[in-house]
């Protein structure tokens, strides 16, 4: 009941009216994926002895985007902007002190608890921290980005901006020449096997990449057609 209260709020705040009756739950999607996983991660062996508060943890998840949306109604994004950049520290100041003001939160969560959660929202961008919630909260932002929706974002931002398809490709391409993702996995987790399952969910994306490339140009199609018999390529013809 606790985290049904504390999601349905975050979904009212983070949700944005698209101006035809309905709602962008972009940015409150992505915050319930990764206060699932940090609930999640809390619970691995390498972390679970250090004993987390599940309760400020998913409170910091649930709200540690909500700067996006102060930025978006003061006027600064539009709405296929959000969460197209790493989120800065100010943004991460806003989204504490969006959670701070939250009346119900106070009815739901004990005091303690709260400012357990602003508090992990304010460090998470911190790889120095030694705030076991905000570790926890980083990296399941972390693995939620290694990911097949890395590519749904990059989608919806190369939309908004008006570029196609093969950017998207391209740009993939580059990262794994500049082992961009490599770096990542690397210095971007703290548990071994959080990095593990990242290592797999990039090949995942590759895979999709690769499939994406394929079909975008019919290479499947014109690999069938080179291997037909000269004489069918020329009936065809």
């Amino acid at each position: 009941m606790q985290l049904e209260r504390l999601s349905l709020l975050a979904k009212q705040l983070l949700s944005l009216p698209t101006g035809d009756g309905r709602r962008d739950t972009w940015v409150f999607e992505h915050s319930q994926r990764v206060m699932n996983l940090a609930q999640m991660i809390a619970r691995l062996p390498e972390v679970e002895g250090e004993s987390a508060d599940t309760a400020a943890l998913a409170a910091a998840a649930l709200f540690h985007d909500a700067g996006w949306i102060t930025e978006y109604h003061n006027g600064r994004f539009e709405r296929w902007q959000l969460l197209t950049r790493p989120t800065s520290d100010l943004q991460r100041e806003l989204g504490a002190l969006t959670l701070q003001e939250q009346e119900e939160v106070r009815q739901v969560l004990p005091g303690p608890s709260i400012r357990l959660a602003v508090d992990a929202i304010r460090r998470c961008n911190d790889r120095r921290t030694d705030l076991l919630e905000a570790r926890i909260l980083a990296e399941a932002e972390a693995l939620d980005e290694a990911s097949v929706l890395y590519v749904l974002r990059q989608f919806r931002q190369y939309q908004g901006e008006g570029r196609p398809i093969q950017q998207l490709i391209d740009s993939w391409q580059r990262q794994k020449e500049y082992r961009y993702w490599q770096v990542r996995l690397q210095d971007g987790f703290r548990y071994s096997a959080v990095r593990a399952l990242a290592q797999r969910r990039l090949e995942a994306v590759d895979a999709f990449m690769a499939a994406l490339q394929r079909d975008l140009h019919g290479a499947d199609l014109a690999e069938l057609l080179e291997k037909l018999p000269v004489d069918q390529n020329v009936s065809s013809a």
